[in-house]
């Protein structure tokens, strides 16, 4: 069971900061630049999505009483 809750915690955190990066990019190229955009977008996709993705696993796992 720990091996599961180890991978959604590494899959949640890749995919925040793939989809921070995307929509960084997709929003914030033409003021900043796509890399830069990207970039801003990566870092605060990666500090939220993250506490998001441990403090629902977290609960969830409560929850389930695991």
């Amino acid at each position: 069971m720990s091996t599961l809750l180890i991978i959604a915690i590494l899959g949640g955190i890749a995919a925040s900061l793939a989809g921070g990066a995307m929509s960084g990019w997709i929003i914030g190229k033409d003021a900043l630049g796509a890399e830069m955009a990207a970039s801003m977008g990566g870092l605060y996709g990666l500090v939220g999505g993250a506490a998001a993705v441990i403090i629902g696993i977290f609960a969830l796992t409560i929850l389930a009483g695991v």
